[in-house]
């Protein structure tokens, strides 16, 4: 093989190799982005629940059992998500609010709030 016929080889071979790299980075800041996406979508969804679980507290406190109701619904659709230790005592919550125990429900809504973040 000629000189001229080998650099023009490794030149390929460089080039190759060197978009084979730019493939692979674009892929993992694409899979980077979509990880931030998704972290930054959870995070959104954690502090949707906790601003709902914390204004019906609010309502709960002050005896506004229906707006503590309505904010309890709205908790309940963000919280979906969720770390399974808050889930469970958002439900318990769920669960004496409905029954008229207005002091468990405060205490596991914040305790809900704790696992929240």
């Amino acid at each position: 093989m000629t000189k001229v016929a080998l650099a023009t080889a490794s030149l390929v071979y460089m080039l190759l190799l060197v978009g084979s790299v730019s493939a692979q980075n674009m892929t993992n800041q694409t899979m980077t982005g979509t990880n931030m996406i998704n972290a930054t979508g959870a995070a959104a969804a954690g502090g949707l629940a906790k601003m709902h679980i914390l204004e019906a507290i609010k309502a709960l406190e002050s005896g506004d059992k229906a707006a503590a109701s309505t904010k309890l619904t709205a908790a309940q659709q963000a919280i979906s998500g969720e770390s399974d230790q808050a889930k469970m005592h958002f439900n318990e919550g769920m669960k004496a609010f409905s029954g008229g125990d207005s002091n468990g429900a405060l205490m596991h809504l914040k305790a809900a709030l704790n696992f929240l973040g």
